[in-house]
C-alpha cells in the first residue's frame, strides 16, 4: 500500500508527496523530504515514520503540528484522510492506497498570483490526470521530496484577456504553476508569485535578526582583542624628568672607585666614587683623573667627574673665601670661557662624623663645547682638593641632581684628621701646647673640646708654615684621638635620646638633645646639624 501527503492548503499548492519507508522529514529546510514553502514553518517541523502500512507523525517544532485541528503532543499513527495542519495555513491530507491515484483537488480554484506588466493574472488549478500514478508524480519529481504540480490542459494553459472592442487578445500571463511533461516524464515547475506582506515582514525581523547577532559577535570578538592590545601595546616609557645614578638590571648601583694622587682609602687617604657605565674612560690631567661615563635612561648624555689635588703651604695663609676664589682665578685662565654662579654661603659636608666641610658652585664653560658643572671646593690642611661633575649645558635641568652628588669618599683616618688652618696662630711653645692636649683628653670632658680643637688646629697652621713635620705629625695624633672621643660619645647620647623617646620620656629625651647641642656647638662640624634634627614630638 502506497502512503502519500496531498497539500491542501499552503504552498507548494496541490502538490503530491509520496512517503516512502523509513523517516521523512517536513519543513522548510533544503534536506527535508517534504519541502514547505510557507515562512512560519520550522527548517525541521514534524517527522512522519512509515513502518509497513503504518504512518506516525512527530512533532519536531516549538510551534507545534496539529491533527484535525488537535495539537499532538507525542507519536501519532496517522488514518487515511486525516489532515495535518502546520503553521498557520498549511494543511497536508494524509492519504494510502487507491485514495492516491483518485486524489484530487477542487475543479478550479483561481487566485491571484501576482502582477506582470500592471495586469492581474489569474490560474485555474485542475485535477492530476487520472492515468498519472502517484508512483509516476513522485519519480517526475526533480529531486527527493521537491513537490510536483498536475499538468495543466493544453487548452486551459494560458488566460486571454478580452480587449475592450470585444475581440480576443493574445495571453498576457501565465498560471502560477506550469508542468511540462515530457516523453520521459520530465516535469519543470516555476513559481512566480509575489510574496505576502506578512512574509515581507517575517523576511525583514529575520535578516534584522542576523544582522544584529553579527553585530553582536563582531563586538565580542573585537572589544576583547581591542582591551588585550590596549594591556600589552608596548608601552614608551615616559621622558625623564632628571637623571638618576645608573643602575644595572639587577636593579644595583653602577658604583666606581678611582683612589686619590695621594692615595685612596685602603692607605688612608680618599676615592672619587663615579657613574661606571659600560665604556667608561679614564685619562689622566694635571694634578688628578676624569672619569667619562653616558647617563641617562639610552645611556647618551656624556658626563664628566674632575678630581684635582694642590698641596701648598700657602693655603694655611688664606681665608675660606680667599682659598675658593684663588681656585676660582685659576680655573679662568686655564682656557677657554668661564661663567661661575656665587659660591654657596653654607658649607656641604662630606662624609660620616664630624664630616669634612666643601663650599659648592655651579658654572657654565665653553670649550669643547657647552658644558654645565657643579664643583665642591674641598680644604684639608694645605690640601685643595676640587671635584666637579659636568654634562652637557643643554641637559642642565634634568642633570643638576646626578652632578651633585657626592662623588668625595674619605676613609675613617683621613675623615678624623681633617683641619683647616685659621689666621689666629697658636702662641707659646709647641711643647706645651701638645702637654696641655694630653691633659684634656685624658680627663674625658666633652665641655673642653671646642677649645681643644681649636688648640690643636691653631699649632698646625703655625707648624706647618714653618715646616716643622714632627709637632705636625703629634698634633694630627691627637686631633684623630679627639675626634674619636667625640664620636663615641655622640653615639652615646643618640642612643640615650632614642630610648627615651621609646620609653615615653620626652622630659628626658629633651634634656639629653640639649646638652648635646652644648657640646657640639660648632658649625664647622657635621654634628652641630645633626643634633638639632633631634625632635621631640608627643
Amino acid at each position: 500500500m502506497s502512503l502519500s501527503l496531498t497539500m491542501e492548503k499552503g504552498e507548494p499548492r496541490a502538490a503530491v508527496f509520496v512517503l516512502r519507508p523509513g523517516e521523512t522529514i517536513l519543513g522548510r529546510s533544503s534536506s527535508a523530504g517534504v519541502r514547505l514553502g510557507s515562512p512560519d514553518i520550522s527548517g525541521q517541523h514534524a517527522k512522519i515514520t512509515v513502518t509497513g502500512d503504518a504512518a506516525v507523525l512527530e512533532n519536531l517544532s516549538r510551534f507545534g503540528t496539529r491533527v484535525d485541528e488537535v495539537d499532538i503532543t507525542g507519536p501519532f499513527t496517522l488514518v487515511p484522510g486525516q489532515r495535518i495542519g502546520i503553521g498557520k495555513a498549511t494543511v497536508l491530507v494524509f492519504q494510502a492506497g487507491a485514495e492516491v491515484q483518485a486524489a484530487s483537488l477542487p475543479a478550479e480554484a483561481p487566485e491571484t498570483r501576482g502582477t506582470m506588466m500592471g495586469k492581474a493574472t489569474h490560474a485555474a488549478t485542475r485535477p492530476f490526470p487520472a492515468t498519472m500514478s502517484a508512483g509516476a508524480i513522485h519519480e517526475a519529481a526533480t529531486g527527493k521530496g521537491v513537490p510536483t504540480r498536475a499538468a495543466v490542459p493544453a487548452a486551459d494553459d494560458r488566460t486571454r484577456a478580452m480587449p475592450s472592442g470585444g475581440a480576443e487578445a493574445e495571453p498576457m500571463s501565465r498560471p502560477d504553476w506550469t508542468t511540462e511533461v515530457g516523453a520521459e516524464g520530465e516535469t519543470r515547475a516555476m513559481q512566480t508569485r509575489a510574496a505576502a506582506p506578512e512574509e515581507i515582514e517575517f523576511l525583514k525581523v529575520t535578516e534584522q535578526k542576523k544582522v544584529k547577532n553579527r553585530i553582536i559577535l563582531g563586538l565580542a570578538v573585537a572589544i576583547p582583542l581591542l582591551l588585550l592590545v590596549i594591556i600589552f601595546r608596548p608601552r614608551t616609557p615616559p621622558p625623564e624628568k632628571e637623571f638618576e645614578w645608573p643602575r644595572n638590571e639587577a636593579g644595583d648601583y653602577l658604583d666606581g672607585y678611582e683612589s686619590s694622587p695621594s692615595g685612596g682609602i685602603k692607605e688612608g687617604g680618599y676615592d672619587l666614587c663615579y657613574p661606571a657605565t659600560p665604556g667608561f674612560k679614564k685619562r689622566s690631567i694635571a694634578g688628578g683623573v676624569v672619569m667619562e661615563s653616558l647617563i641617562g635612561r639610552d645611556r647618551n648624555i656624556p658626563m664628566r667627574v674632575y678630581l684635582q689635588e694642590e698641596l701648598d703651604k700657602k693655603f694655611a695663609g688664606m681665608s675660606r673665601t680667599a682659598f675658593v676664589e684663588d681656585w676660582i682665578q685659576q680655573m679662568t685662565a686655564s682656557g677657554g670661557r668661564w661663567n661661575f654662579d656665587r659660591p654657596s654661603p653654607v658649607a656641604v659636608f662630606q662624609g660620616k662624623e664630624n664630616g669634612i666641610p666643601g663650599i659648592r658652585m655651579t658654572y657654565q664653560r665653553d670649550g669643547d663645547g657647552t658644558w654645565f658643572g657643579v664643583a665642591t671646593v674641598t680644604r684639608h690642611g694645605i690640601r685643595r682638593i676640587t671635584i666637579r661633575a659636568e654634562a652637557p649645558a643643554t641637559e642642565r635641568a634634568r642633570a643638576e641632581r646626578i652632578l651633585s652628588a657626592q662623588f668625595f669618599r674619605p676613609s675613617l683616618d683621613f675623615l678624623r684628621a681633617y683641619w683647616e688652618p685659621t689666621l689666629e696662630l697658636q702662641k707659646g711653645v709647641e711643647a706645651d701646647v701638645l702637654r696641655q692636649v694630653r691633659q684634656e683628653l685624658d680627663r674625658m670632658a666633652p665641655a673642653t673640646w671646642i677649645q681643644t680643637e681649636a688648640l690643636l688646629t691653631g699649632l698646625l697652621t703655625k707648624v706647618v708654615g714653618a715646616g716643622n713635620s714632627e709637632v705636625e705629625s703629634d698634633a694630627v695624633g691627637m686631633l684623630a684621638r679627639l675626634r674619636e672621643r667625640e664620636a663615641l660619645w655622640f653615639n652615646s647620647q643618640q642612643l640615650a635620646f632614642d630610648a627615651a623617646i621609646m620609653q615615653g620620656s620626652p622630659g628626658k629625651a629633651r634634656k639629653i638633645a640639649e646638652f648635646t647641642k652644648g657640646i657640639f656647638s660648632n658649625p664647622e662640624d657635621q654634628r652641630y646639624y645633626t643634633v638639632r634634627k633631634w625632635k621631640v614630638e608627643f
